[in-house]
Parts: structure tokens; C-alpha cells; sequence
């Protein structure tokens, strides 16, 4: 083998090594992409409903057990977590999410709102790309009804 040879060897093994590594990890099904996901309401239980300090506790409890909180301000309602790397399954390095909680009233709160953020790096673009995710949304507003919504009645 020449050493011409053995140079272009040398330098296309690691390419397609990190071509192959990028290709990997396609974008998740649930990944909804260049939509907001909008505001959802959660209407507030027996609890907490007309007692902020009650209602922002569970809020911030049940948040903390599993996203890093990046952004609180209890006077004004306002919760914001850091993004969190491999929602829904996606790839680690490739796929990322965070979430916003807001209660359009800290007197007497009603409801509490939530927004959820997906991005997913495409290679392609060399960019992240912005949207929201139907999992991880689901599971967000699900872990914030259980604590905080009001149980309706199949009747």
C-alpha cells in the first residue's frame, strides 16, 4: 500500500464513521415540527383552587422531580424549565424539550397553563429545528392534572 493510499485510508475510515453516527437517531413520529404547541388549561382541584401558594407548591414539586428548573418567579406565576435532553425517546445529542407553566392568576388561581417546546438537531440544516412533541406534552399535562386538576365525572 502506498503512502498516498494509506493517507486517503486513513482520513475516509473516520468520515464515514461520522457520517454513519449522524444518520443515526431519526427524528421521533410524535415530533410536530415548526408548530407551537399552544397553551393548555388545567382546572384546578378542591385543593388548590383559590389557594395560590397550594397550587404553586404541587406545581413546583411535581415539576422538580424531573426537569431541572431554569427560570421561577412565584409573584408572577411564571415557571420555565431548561431544556431536557432525550424526551420521548429521541437521541440524547439530537433531541430536546422544556416546558412553561403560568397562572394567569396568582390571587385566587382557577387554572394553570402550560406550553411545551420540542427541538430536534437536524444534521441536514446543521441547525435546531423548533416544534413540540404529542408525548411529551401528554406526559407533562398528565403529571401536572394528577396533582392539580379537578376529576371529572364520567356521569
Amino acid at each position: 500500500m502506498s503512502v498516498k493510499s494509506l493517507i486517503v485510508f486513513s482520513l475516509s475510515v473516520p468520515m464515514l464513521f461520522i457520517t454513519g453516527c449522524m444518520s443515526t437517531g431519526a427524528r421521533p413520529e410524535s415530533f410536530i415540527q415548526g408548530q407551537a404547541s399552544g397553551w393548555k388549561s388545567i382546572e384546578l382541584n378542591d385543593i388548590a383552587i383559590g389557594n395560590y401558594d397550594v397550587a404553586w407548591q404541587k406545581t413546583v414539586d411535581t415539576i422538580a422531580r424531573n426537569y431541572d428548573i431554569e427560570m421561577m418567579d412565584k409573584e408572577s406565576g411564571y415557571l420555565r424549565t431548561g431544556w431536557t435532553y432525550g424526551i420521548s425517546g429521541g437521541a440524547l445529542d439530537r433531541y430536546r424539550g422544556r416546558l412553561t407553566v403560568k397562572y394567569p392568576d396568582v390571587r385566587t388561581p382557577k387554572i394553570v397553563e402550560i406550553k411545551t417546546e420540542a427541538q430536534w438537531l437536524s444534521y441536514n440544516y446543521g441547525s435546531w429545528q423548533s416544534g413540540w412533541d404529542q408525548s411529551f406534552q401528554r406526559d407533562i399535562y398528565t403529571a401536572l392534572s394528577g396533582r392539580l386538576g379537578r376529576t371529572v365525572s364520567n356521569n
